[in-house]
């Protein structure tokens, strides 16, 4: 009989949540995943300060966002400092991001160019998209529109939303390059696609005016439709202005407010 419970009972501690025995990172984690994220952050603390750069960047996001603390861009910029300084790219980026802002730093564009420079380098593509979008502007570095679009070609090809839009609009008007409305079209439909509100305006604009594409009201209006949601004013101005015109279409009649 005692054997027999001896079996029960080791089976139950085999069963027990592995919470209890996991590896402070892990339990950090599940603290996590699970929304508490004070617990997190406790529980990371003593490995990022012992060095663990993964945690000290995790820190900084946590700090930079407001989860589990007060947000604060100055402790935030002194955890990925450090994560920065060990090599880790995501921090890199987010650092070189805070002295491009001004978060929790003064402004400072070299500063800016240099570490998002290092994470770009090692292929982050958040830090491509803005390399990029210094390059464009001529922040920190002299204005480059061909190199902005190298960059802005590298985080794209990685689904960077705000670079597809942003070769898009380089095609479209010729930055750098000879204007291509076809390849302008191109990259509207990825980030249009993958949820910017900016390009599915585009999108419908492109489609209206047959740019780059065979003109369709219809597929006009339903981008135009798809952007208003989001409460974009110039879709919601065109998605009215395209239903007029189809209206008058089936019906003979319509109002015309005029596109913009």
């Amino acid at each position: 009989m005692k054997t027999a419970f001896t079996h029960i009972l080791i089976g139950l501690l085999f069963y027990l949540p592995t919470t209890l025995n996991a590896e402070p990172r892990e339990e950090g984690l599940i603290a996590y995943k699970q929304g508490r994220y004070l617990d997190a952050i406790n529980i990371w603390r003593p490995l990022a300060e012992a060095g663990d750069a993964e945690l000290q960047y995790n820190l900084g996001v946590m700090h930079s966002d407001g989860r589990g603390v007060e947000q604060d861009y100055k402790v935030a910029h002194q955890w990925f400092l450090q994560a920065a300084k060990k090599g880790d790219a995501d921090a890199q980026a987010r650092l070189g991001k805070m002295y491009a802002l001004s978060q929790g730093v003064e402004k400072n564009y070299s500063e800016a160019e240099k570490w998002i420079r290092r994470a770009a380098d090692k292929g982050n593509a958040n830090a491509q998209y803005n390399l990029g979008v210094l390059y464009a502007n001529g922040l920190g570095i002299n204005q480059d529109h061909e190199l902005a679009m190298r960059w802005y070609y590298r985080a794209a090809d990685q689904g960077h939303i705000g670079a597809q839009f942003n070769l898009g609009h380089m095609h479209e008007k010729g930055l750098g390059i000879p204007k291509d409305l076809n390849e302008a079209f191109r990259w509207y439909d990825k980030a249009a696609r993958a949820g910017a509100a900016d390009a599915q305006a585009n999108l419908g604009r492109m489609y209206y005016l047959g740019l780059g594409v065979n003109k369709d009201e219809i597929l006009a209006y339903a981008w135009f439709s798809v952007a208003a949601e989001k409460k974009l004013e110039n879709a919601i101005k065109n998605q009215a202005f395209v239903f007029n015109r189809i209206f008058k279409f089936l019906f003979g009649r319509y109002t015309e407010p005029g596109i913009g």
